[in-house]
């Protein structure tokens, strides 16, 4: 696929490049309807994760800008900056720190593989 999957402003996902993708995925699959079938079971669970997420977190920016590291970019979640006081910003903040430490004390492997991952995300940031 060429256009690469961004629409006019570089980020989100069109609705004519939706099309195209599963018509080149359907393709693909044009022998294999199972197969077919249980891709688009995924794109639905995919989907589903990402509202239960959205749910989930709400109110909680800081957990819901955290998970959007791991999503490829222009499927980010978005967050209502607005409604944090600056008060509760120092809390999440608070609150993330003792939860990587939590998960550095516990296991340095999933510690470091998760640092890689937030450099890896901020370098392509940059």
């Amino acid at each position: 696929m060429a256009g690469g999957g961004e629409g006019e402003g570089g980020s989100k996902l069109t609705k004519k490049y939706a099309e195209t993708y599963l018509k080149e995925v359907r393709e693909l699959f044009e022998d294999k309807k199972y197969e077919y079938d249980m891709f688009l079971e995924v794109m639905k669970d995919f989907m589903c994760v990402m509202g239960r997420v959205k749910e989930l977190l709400k109110g909680h920016n800081n957990l819901i800008q955290g998970f959007n590291l791991f999503l490829p970019k222009g499927y980010e979640i978005s967050v209502d900056e607005e409604k944090a006081s600056p008060e509760e910003k120092i809390s999440e903040f608070d609150e993330a720190f003792d939860f990587i430490t939590l998960i550095k004390e516990r296991d340095e492997h999933v510690y470091t593989s998760f640092l890689d991952l937030v450099n890896k995300h901020w370098g392509e940031q940059d």
